[in-house]
């Protein structure tokens, strides 16, 4: 199976690993530390089948710690696929960290440039600029429109850092945020009291 999975790279210093099995509502329950929540999710999903294509988003700034952290994440994935067996290709978003609309179009570009037809797309929105998960959702909406794309998730890792040490963590999937905007945006309606009738009925399931 074709699975395309977009990460944001870290910008922060020392990057610590943390276990996130059993935490959240994402349901994982890969029991050692990643760094990068997703991996953790790959870890469970992955087959030896699966042709993967991890596009990893940059964003300029301290050049160095960036080809750091990418392969802090390159590294991590790459040992949990030792027993797993995909064929794991990595490509690579670069952008300024700048939040103008310019740049905020070369990022949609140059992710939508990274979709094929019929994947499975998954998402990790922990680390980066705070505007890249609006841009990535975007994206995901193009792939599902056009490219007939399979959203499978996207996730968020939470920590608390006490005293330099990452404490707490929990794991969310937030796909459920997706498919409620498309909602929100196709929904027709004569009425906001029946709209909002629509999405108790949406929150319920």
């Amino acid at each position: 199976m074709k699975k395309i999975v977009f990460a944001d790279i870290a910008m922060k210093e020392e990057l610590k690993a943390v276990c996130y099995k059993g935490t959240g509502n994402a349901f994982c329950e890969y029991e050692k530390a990643v760094v990068y929540p997703i991996n953790a999710i790959l870890a469970e999903k992955l087959q030896k089948d699966d042709e993967v294509k991890v596009v990893l988003i940059q964003t300029k700034g301290d050049e160095k710690r960036v080809a750091e952290n990418t392969e802090i994440f390159k590294n991590e994935l790459d040992g949990i696929n030792q027993t797993i067996g995909a064929k794991i290709i990595y490509e690579y978003v670069e952008s300024d960290f700048d939040e103008s609309k310019p740049n905020h179009e070369k990022r949609i570009t140059a992710m939508l440039s990274k979709m094929e037809n019929g994947a499975e797309l998954y998402g990790d929105i922990t680390f980066g600029p705070r505007t890249v998960p609006m841009v990535m959702l975007c994206a995901f909406a193009f792939a599902e429109k056009f490219y007939d794309a399979d959203i499978k998730k996207i996730i968020y890792g939470k920590v608390d850092w006490i005293k330099g040490e990452p404490k707490n963590p929990e794991l969310y999937d937030i796909t459920s945020l997706y498919y409620l905007n498309s909602l929100t945006y196709n929904m027709q309606s004569n009425s906001a009291e029946k709209a909002l009738k629509s999405l108790e009925t949406f929150f319920s399931l």
